[in-house]
């Protein structure tokens, strides 16, 4: 019982101890002082029993308050129970200099106040609390720009040196935001160029950045403003006597691994340059300020052009100093005796002799609608020599095309393999070997019949001529089918080049015919406007920049209808485009 009573008189002590105990609050700083962009982290404690939260609102007239957290904690001091409840926040500065941080008020009670200093970055860093007497800076970013006074989206090269005396040991290099509203910036180099050099009778590694700047805007505008982020380990007072070997591994010192990481930021400076806008053009086209523009052209390998047969032209068009955005809408004009289906141009973005070039691959599709010597007109583009101050062209010269006319001459053909649309044996092969097999056959019931009377010799070949003639329609039903269920199982597949040479197929098939080697052949033996208008469809929706709507739906159910139909006499209809060879 007794023992009972003095945990209650304890316990009722403690309670008394407790709220007698003065409460208070008071606000401390992680740091004094801090660099531009960092992170202050501002504690506020609180030792009473108040549940309610700090009034905050005082921090942000100088700070944007980035994280908070909260922490509770119970402690005993010569039979005192305290109770500490700590606010941690992440502030980011919102100017640079001295900034006197308010009292922070919690209920009626109030903090103390505190003060720190945000450092400018700028071009230099120096290393604190440095036991040299020398002011020089450690670190130190530098940028140059080739040229002053560009024209409006001229390339300009722009090179960044950072200058390390101690030994980074990573970074990165960022643009800022006000700096990409005026300009587009793309990087020259995979990864920086780093050598060591001798600056100011000091050893130091030099890091090299290369840009390719554009300015999007004429007048006077600042450079691009280019900040460096990173850090060096400041090592600790451990020392390792007779160690220092064993502790480099890999070209790694490990004793870094005890150090202290201290960040380094970095800005370079600007300057403002007056850029000159675009001079009058002659013709008003795109306008291209480069160092060099080359074009050429050439056939797709082919030896002769067949009137309705396709001819793939190939256009490489080479900028150098332009951005891919600043690629111009080739527009090639109309070849008579020619429909043309300019396909959508292929980008590459290369880094040769420090310069940014752009290369487009454009291919044409032509295909003649008649025979005869046809001429492709000649192109040109008109751009701007940066460095000689004058508009160029570059030109395509005219071309001369000897078209030659349609024949039925070629017998050979080939299907796609519905697996892994690779060419095939082709169906008359396959008839041809069972026609043999059956000849085989017959060759060896003929021997059989000779030991029979003429009456049961005659009933067997006449059943084996029955026997025959079926099988070769049974076979001729087959592989029409299978033509027929091979360009159906294309389009099912989206497979579109495939049916192309499967729709070939089949209408040589179904029309006995070796003549049938485009689209305006097939047109033509089905003479049906409704299927060549799909196949109209098909083949816009194939080689057309405008792609259109291709219904395969639709093209399926018309094939069908024209599949059961009979053979019809040809006519001459309206020329149609043929796909691609």
């Amino acid at each position: 019982m007794m023992k009972i009573y003095k945990f209650f008189y304890t316990l009722i002590f403690c309670c008394l101890a407790f709220s007698a105990y003065g409460a208070e609050i008071g606000i401390s700083l992680d740091k004094p002082v801090i660099n531009e962009g960092d992170t202050l982290y501002l504690t506020i404690s609180y030792n009473g029993e108040k549940n309610d939260k700090p009034d905050l609102s005082p921090l942000r007239k100088d700070f944007e308050i980035v994280s908070q957290s909260y922490a509770e904690q119970y402690n005993m001091i010569n039979g005192i129970i305290s109770q500490t409840k700590k606010w941690t926040i992440g502030l980011i500065p919102l100017k640079t200099g001295k900034i006197s941080i308010a009292p922070i008020r919690y209920g009626n009670l109030i903090s103390n106040d505190a003060e720190v200093e945000i450092k400018k970055v700028t071009d230099i860093a120096y290393v604190p609390d440095s036991e040299e007497n020398s002011n020089a800076p450690y670190f130190q970013i530098e940028q140059t720009i080739d040229t002053t006074s560009p024209y409006v989206q001229q390339q300009v090269i722009i090179i960044t040196k950072i200058y390390d005396s101690i030994g980074l040991q990573d970074g990165a290099i960022t643009i800022s935001d006000e700096s990409k509203k005026d300009w587009i910036i793309i990087p020259l180099l995979d990864k920086p160029f780093v050598k060591q050099d001798i600056v100011n009778n000091k050893h130091v590694n030099v890091i090299t950045f290369a840009f390719a700047a554009f300015a999007q805007k004429s007048g006077k505008i600042k450079t691009p403003e280019i900040s460096f982020n990173g850090y060096y380990l400041k090592n600790s007072n451990f020392d390792f006597p007779n160690f220092d070997d064993d502790l480099m591994m890999f070209g790694v010192d490990f004793r870094n691994a005890f150090g202290q990481k201290v960040p380094v930021r970095m800005r370079s400076k600007t300057e403002e340059i007056a850029v000159k806008p675009a001079p009058a053009m002659s013709n008003g086209t795109t306008w291209l300020p480069l160092t060099d523009l080359k074009m050429s052209a050439h056939w797709a390998a082919k030896t002769q052009f067949t009137e309705g047969e396709a001819l793939s032209r190939i256009i490489t068009f080479t900028a150098s100093g332009m951005t891919e955005s600043m690629l111009p809408q080739l527009s090639f004009p109309q070849a008579e005796g020619f429909k043309q289906y300019p396909e959508k141009p292929s980008v590459v973005e290369k880094i040769v002799d420090g310069q940014l070039v752009t290369t487009a691959t454009i291919n044409t599709v032509y295909i003649p609608v008649k025979s005869g010597e046809l001429t492709i007109p000649a192109f040109d583009v008109e751009w701007f020599n940066v460095r000689t101050g004058r508009f160029e062209k570059a030109v395509l010269p005219e071309e001369k095309v000897t078209i030659a006319p349609t024949t039925g001459t070629d017998n050979t053909s080939s299907v796609i393999d519905l697996e892994n649309n690779t060419p095939t044996v082709e169906m008359e092969k396959t008839d041809t070997v069972q026609h043999k097999k059956a000849d085989a056959t017959l060759d060896k019931i003929d021997d059989f019949a000779k030991k029979f009377n003429k009456k049961i010799l005659i009933m067997l070949l006449a059943g084996i001529f029955i026997f025959v003639l079926i099988l070769k329609l049974w076979l001729t039903q087959k592989n029409k089918h299978k033509q027929r269920n091979l360009v159906i199982s294309m389009i099912k597949s989206h497979n579109y080049k495939g049916a192309k040479e499967a729709l070939i197929r089949w209408g040589e098939q179904k029309f006995s015919s070796d003549d049938i080697k485009n689209f305006n052949q097939l047109s033509s033996f089905v003479n049906n406007n409704e299927f060549s208008d799909e196949l109209a469809a098909l083949n816009k929706f194939l080689y057309s920049d405008d792609e259109g709507v291709f219904d395969d739906v639709k093209f399926i159910e018309i094939f069908k209808k024209i599949d059961k139909m009979k053979k019809k006499q040809q006519k001459d209809g309206d020329i149609l485009p043929n796909l691609y060879d």
